[in-house]
């Protein structure tokens, strides 16, 4: 009955080290999440805005066609245009171009814009990695909540168990608080492996996800 006490109360001490372990690695992985999403929001709007800057300019082709239908305008009748006519198209094509090349991006502003875009992207991929990087750590500190607690319950069940032997003075009711407490060690053995292992495992792949992103930046 005091290794089962003693199996309890270190299973208890487990249950509560993994659920806090569980409740870091969740803040954690949530703030990274949020990060995340602010890369997202960015890269998104600096799409948005390399979209509205060619949308309310013209491109190339549009001038190309104002340009034909400009020399293709000839007066009703087909004759050819008089002096004021062909002064006021030349003004009118003259001022149209000018526009365009007003309103029309420069090559600095594009590229710029299409850089801190790619910037962002980059930072967003980065972000999500760490972020999904984070979901291992998670589930293993779940699970060895999960695992301790049935320890627990193995060791809770054997002190019934060997309460009950005590009174009645029974070595077959003991035995099977002895294959309780058993039962009890084998999944604390194997809980404290496995989350080892998967521990390990989801640490070194955050690792090399911290590796890939100072690569990213430096690049």
């Amino acid at each position: 009955m005091a290794i089962l006490g003693v199996m309890l109360a270190f299973c208890a001490a487990m249950v509560g080290s993994a659920r806090t372990d569980l409740i870091r690695a969740t803040v954690e992985q949530s703030n990274l999440w949020g990060v995340y999403q602010a890369e997202s929001t960015k890269y998104r709007v600096m799409q948005a805005d390399y979209e509205m800057l060619h949308a309310l300019t013209p491109n190339k082709a549009e001038l190309a066609r104002f340009e034909e239908r400009m020399k293709a305008v000839k007066r009703v009748g087909g004759k050819s245009d008089d002096e004021d006519t062909a002064e006021l198209k030349i003004a009118i094509h003259v001022a149209v171009t000018e526009l365009a090349d007003v309103l029309t991006p420069d090559q600095e502003d594009e590229e710029r814009i299409k850089g801190t875009a790619l910037k962002y992207e980059h930072d967003m991929a980065e972000a999500k990695e760490d972020a999904a990087a984070s979901e291992d750590v998670i589930h293993a500190h779940h699970t060895a909540a999960e695992w301790f607690e049935r320890a627990q319950l193995f060791a809770e069940v054997g002190i019934v168990i060997a309460s009950i032997a005590l009174l009645l003075a029974s070595r077959k009711v003991w035995a099977v608080s002895i294959l309780c407490g058993v039962c009890g060690a084998g999944v604390i053995a194997f809980t404290m492996l496995q989350t080892g292992t998967a521990l390990h495992e989801a640490e070194t792949k955050i690792e090399e996800a911290k590796k890939r992103t100072a690569v990213v930046q430096e690049e």
